[in-house]
């Protein structure tokens, strides 16, 4: 995980200069100067060069520039603007919208023919693609990024590009393409005598030699690294050098020696404003005292690492991994107030911000604070919903590593064409080696759900046990029986819903396999592409589910924490419907907002997305090609409504009645036979009411329907 940090950082900022400080300061001088387009250059340059040290800074100065682009839009600025808005997007690893935002400037900067931007924003693509795990997508996007800066002979920037190559390869575990690409930069570094460069490259080589636990090697390149990062004055390099030192002396077990390299780290890191590489380093120091059992200083420096992150108004997701290794501290030191504390501060975020597998790891936590209380009951409820996300997580890597096996496949096929016999067979072996793969990963799904039931099932006998016991006290033998009941109910659902949405992926993915391991041999080409992509779309639907029952059993679990705030609507809707726009535009759907800039209302602000993100999905699904769907808010006898409006096919009179309950089959298919569990609706109705509002519903047969939403307004 550090290194996948580490590389991410190295990625985007690689090709940066190190005047960008200077910059700044002679841009904030001229500033009130400034009128018109040159104003909002200047906010865009702003934003670009303060997104590593001063994040919240470069987002108030996007906005800024935003702002004067909706009054005095010109191309190239809102190209720059679009690509400030997809980097920082990248920062905050919401990679669905910083890919909106660079499609957006990608289609500008083709338009209006900027070579150099062109091929700075396809560099930023590379890096959303490779994140996302479509490697082969990555690999293509940045050697059109290459061959712009080879056209342009702009050297620099094509080595930069030659870096990002081989990372992509790194983190597809291609260790021979990774590395002869950074030897191959780093002879023309040497060549032209680039100290700056060479300490790049000489990094990269170390990390990559890291990554093979080839120590030996991977220390001399990191000595290189040290000597010209500062003979080019460069901190960020130096600060990268010594952190790889340290991880050469952790694959070796010199746990004190790590520690002297990461604070070596840390304390350049600090001095340089380098916040994402201090912390980075700081959790490194605690993990190295917690290898040797040192408690007390482990959390002191877990402790550190959180700090940093939090005192620059860092993200969340960032900082709950040491946070989390903190509450394990509690918990083994006997204070399982203290570890609540810090599950507490991440619980109600879990369905805004995508904590990743830190998330099962956090619950894990919640569940043994709650042993450690005595609430076992809470405990077991913990423990199974960790068991429910480990899965879904499962799903997620399970589509990663199907992109990665294609990409990988795909690459050799290129670069092994006029090979020999034997390694034909070799690449035959391996795809049966893919296959088994997905077989073991489906069947351990398969599993988890009999596990489940069975845990359920013994829950439920448990409760049985209990209200026998129970049965002298009247009002304890009726909550008992609500509870069980309740239970049995969600149990119910869950195992019909389960049962009839995972046939339909688990049935194409089985047959797909079938196919391949019987007729290999005698399928063509497009055959095989075609049977790839019925794989990889059930493996989707899977995980699209699997996401869908999550956030289903949390609420059941009464999981979601109301935090009612006051704020404005619009930009709100704004951001959420920018994700679906090219949903929309596939079906070619116009979307129309229509709501006042002083439109503001009382409720918790991330509930309210999932309504509108949930009602606008319904609505593009169940509207024929060409329509419209309208979002639009008024105020109404003093209260705020909603209204998510389609021209679609609209639901007759048993399908309205049926609307809000969950109901095992017989889902509706949308225009274009979209699938979907049903939850969605019984969850917004759910969220609605839970910030005292309520939800109206009005349809006809073949002239749409039209979704209300009653809030508190100001």
């Amino acid at each position: 995980m550090n290194r996948a940090i580490l590389v991410v950082f190295i990625f985007l900022s690689g090709l940066e200069t190190t005047k960008a400080s200077d910059n700044v300061d002679s841009i904030l001088a001229r500033l009130p100067r400034l009128k018109g387009q040159e104003l909002v250059m200047a906010y865009n340059t702003l934003a670009w060069e303060l997104k590593y040290a001063d994040n919240v800074l470069a987002w108030k100065f996007a906005r800024q520039a935003d702002s004067l682009l909706k009054n005095h839009p010109f191309k190239e600025g809102l190209m720059l603007h679009y690509r400030n808005l997809g980097v920082l997007n990248i920062m905050q690893a919401r990679y669905d919208s910083s890919m909106y935002y660079i499609d957006e400037a990608l289609k500008l900067a083709r338009e209006i023919k900027i070579p150099y931007q062109l091929g700075k924003i396809l560099n930023l693509q590379s890096v959303v693609l490779c994140e996302l795990a479509r490697f082969r997508n990555a690999i293509e996007v940045q050697r059109e990024a290459l061959r712009i800066f080879e056209e342009i002979h702009d050297t620099t920037e094509i080595l930069g590009s030659l870096n990002n190559l081989a990372i992509i390869y790194g983190r597809m575990n291609i260790d021979s393409s990774e590395l002869s690409i950074h030897l191959k930069v780093y002879e023309m570094e040497k060549r032209r005598g680039n100290d700056y460069g060479i300490s790049r490259s000489a990094n990269n080589i170390g990390m990559a030699l890291n990554g093979l636990e080839n120590t030996i090697e991977s220390r001399k390149f990191f000595q290189i690294g040290i000597e010209k990062a500062i003979s080019s004055n460069n901190p960020q390099y130096l600060v990268s050098a010594y952190y790889g030192m340290g991880e050469a002396d952790r694959i070796d077990k010199k746990y004190k020696t790590a520690i002297e390299w990461f604070n070596r780290a840390a304390k350049i890191a600090e001095k340089n404003n380098f916040n994402d590489f201090l912390s980075l380093n700081l959790n490194s120091v605690a993990r190295m005292y917690r290898l040797l059992k040192e408690n007390d200083s482990a959390f002191i420096y877990f402790s550190k690492a959180v700090n940093v992150v939090q005192a620059k108004g860092g993200n969340l997701a960032s900082v709950i991994g040491p946070d989390i290794d903190r509450g394990w501290l509690f918990l083994e030191a006997g204070k399982p107030d203290s570890a609540l504390v810090i599950v507490n501060r991440y619980l109600p975020f879990s369905d805004s911000i995508d904590f990743g597998s830190d998330y099962a790891r956090l619950l894990d936590l919640m569940a043994n604070v709650d042993y450690h209380r005595g609430r076992y009951k809470e405990a077991y409820a913990f423990l199974r919903l960790s068991q429910i996300v480990s899965d879904s997580i499962s799903a997620r890597k399970l589509k990663a590593e199907t992109e990665e096996i294609q990409a990988k496949y795909e690459l050799t096929s290129m670069e092994e064409i006029n090979r020999n016999l034997q390694e034909d067979i070799e690449t035959q072996s391996r795809i049966n080696r893919i296959q088994n793969t997905v077989v073991v990963v489906v069947s351990l799904l398969v599993i988890a759900s009999l596990i489940l039931l069975f845990l359920l099932r013994r829950k439920s006998q448990v409760l049985h046990t209990a209200n026998n016991q129970l049965a002298i006290q009247k009002q304890q033998i009726e909550a008992k029986a609500i509870e069980l009941d309740n239970l049995n109910h969600t149990k119910d659902v869950f195992f019909s819903v389960v049962a009839h949405d995972l046939k339909s992926p688990l049935q194409g993915i089985l047959g797909g396999i079938t196919i391949l391991n019987e007729d290999f041999d005698t399928l063509k080409e497009d055959e095989i592409r075609k049977m790839h992509n019925l794989l990889n779309d059930s493996a989707s639907q899977l995980a699209w589910l699997l996401d869908n029952l999550l956030q289903w059993a949390r609420s059941q679990m009464k999981m979601h924490v109301v935090v009612p705030s006051e704020f404005a609507l619009k930009p709100l809707v704004e951001e959420e419907v920018s994700a679906m726009r090219m949903q929309a535009a596939g079906k070619k759907i116009s979307i129309e907002i229509v709501i006042p800039e002083s439109f503001v209302i009382t409720a918790d602000q991330e509930m309210i997305r999932f309504i509108i993100r949930n009602l606008t999905s319904n609505a593009l699904k169940f509207t024929k090609p060409g329509g419209t769907v309208r979002i639009e808010a008024i105020y109404e006898n003093q209260a705020g409504v909603i209204r998510v409006i389609d021209n679609g096919i609209g639901m007759n009179e048993e399908q309205l009645e049926n609307l809000f309950r969950i109901k095992t089959s017989g889902t509706s298919v949308g225009t274009l036979n979209e699938k979907g569990t049903g939850l969605g609706l019984v969850l917004c109705k759910d969220f609605i009411e839970q910030n005292h509002g309520r939800v109206e519903v009005n349809s006809m047969v073949g002239r749409g329907t039209i979704f209300s939403v009653y809030l508190s307004s100001r």
